[in-house]
């Protein structure tokens, strides 16, 4: 069961994960060892966590070499998520793109099985009145790749929308949000399009946190929820995919790790925490 839901972050590489935090409590930074290099960020993350979604891609297509790049630093099990650029969601609101998204997709493709799904990620303004973009959007998406929506007005959640998806199999995108509530979220996630879904634990992005470095709002009952919700869906036969962002709690490493303790899945130490007597001898010598 719990082979088939991932749990990863939102993200690898924030300032904040090295962070030493006093009295911060467990599960909190650093993240990584002090010496860790930026390149060897993502292989030391995937060592602890079997998923991340990239937000990088949301802002440009990423070069060949970086995304082998990715594929070559993480283990055969490890995922990626890849939000699919703005371009073709905020800017040209799904009615124009078609050579932007053959080429994201073609170097999607580069992660090979690695790739777990790309997230059509709409804005706020993107309502049901633009039904018919996406109608004549989906036709265009290769059959070869996995796509998950994620809408942010709750009005989109209703039968049309989800034969839509079911006739393309793109699967929905639920969660933690602060455009759709979690009572409705929990309850779509029992109409679902797909044999999959896709899960982004967030918080209110305005107020509250600032830095991200240790577990500042207790969430346990949300996290207790989506367990079992997550924990019914694969009794079903159905994957997740569960993505936390740092806003959730202050540190999604630390989130991460909570939701994982409830579905019962192996917890792994922090890199900081796997440092080799050596290494930590070596950071003590003088230069």
């Amino acid at each position: 069961m719990a082979s088939s839901i991932y749990v990863g972050c939102q993200g690898w590489r924030y300032a904040d994960w090295r962070t030493q935090v006093e009295n911060a409590g467990p599960w909190s930074a650093p993240f990584y060892a002090p010496h860790t290099r930026a390149d060897q960020e993502l292989s030391q993350y995937s060592q602890v966590f079997d998923l991340v979604e990239v937000d990088s891609t949301f802002y440009a297509i990423p070069p060949e070499s970086t995304v082998k790049r990715w594929a070559e630093q993480t283990p055969a099990s490890f995922r990626f998520t890849l939000k699919l650029p703005r371009t073709l969601t905020h800017e040209d609101r799904l009615r124009r793109g078609r050579k932007t998204l053959h080429d994201f997709c073609e170097r999607a493709r580069e992660l090979g099985p690695k790739l777990a799904a790309v997230l059509i990620q709409l804005p706020p303004s993107f309502s049901p009145h633009e039904f018919p973009a996406l109608e004549r959007f989906l036709p265009h998406l290769p059959q070869d790749l996995s796509f998950a929506i994620e809408f942010r007005d709750k009005a989109w959640l209703n039968a049309k929308t989800l034969a839509l998806l079911e006739q393309y199999q793109v699967a929905l995108t639920l969660g933690e949000t602060p455009w759709i509530s979690t009572d409705v979220c929990l309850g779509w996630s029992q109409k679902l399009p797909t044999e999959w879904l896709y899960i982004r634990m967030m918080g209110p992005k305005k107020g509250g946190i600032e830095r991200f470095t240790h577990l500042q709002i207790n969430r346990d009952r949300e996290l207790t929820v989506w367990a079992t919700t997550l924990q019914d869906l694969a009794a079903q036969g159905k994957r997740s995919y569960v993505l936390m962002d740092n806003y959730f709690q202050g540190f999604s490493p630390g989130s991460a790790t909570l939701i994982k303790e409830k579905l019962g899945q192996t917890l792994k130490p922090f890199p900081q925490a796997q440092m080799h007597p050596s290494d930590q001898l070596r950071l003590e010598l003088p230069l």
